[in-house]
């Protein structure tokens, strides 16, 4: 019985030293606005990209790039996912495929998370909100015009 309260301890000392360091050596905290490089869609008017945040899981790193046209959500990429192991590489990486279709498709980050995936997919949309912030601000609330 002791040892393995003393593993138990052990293991979980160890996991918070691990999401501890993974929280600390973040490359991006911050969403940033960037300019659209992307040769496959060319350079047109209103194109703009956003790189989210990391985010920090106790598997790895989520980050999100999203490019728009307009309000339009054009592209979503994840740039970083969890891959401290192969399991937590396939979930992830099976997340971010469902995810991007999500959110072309319906334009949104309104989403469920994905099955397995939970924490990989808050990640994921937590970077994109942070992304679309830039890329693709919501219109300005405009006054009724007055009727003379």
């Amino acid at each position: 019985m002791r040892k393995f309260v003393f593993c138990t301890l052990a293991s979980a000392a160890v996991l918070s030293i691990v999401i501890i360091d993974k929280s600390m050596a973040s490359p991006r905290p911050n969403a940033a606005l960037t300019a659209t490089g992307n040769t496959t869609m060319g350079s047109m008017a209103g194109m703009r990209s956003a790189l989210g945040p990391a985010i920090p899981l106790a598997h790895g790193l989520v980050q999100v790039q999203v490019t728009c046209m307009g309000s339009r959500i054009i592209d979503v990429k994840a740039v970083q996912l969890p891959h401290d192991n192969n399991h937590s590489w396939e979930d992830s990486l099976h997340a971010a495929e469902v995810l991007r279709s999500e959110v072309l498709s319906k334009q949104t980050t309104q989403l469920h998370a994905v099955s397995g995936a939970t924490y990989t997919s808050e990640g994921y949309l937590q970077s994109l909100e942070a992304a679309l912030a830039l890329a693709a601000p919501p219109a300005p609330k405009m006054s009724p015009t007055p009727v003379f």
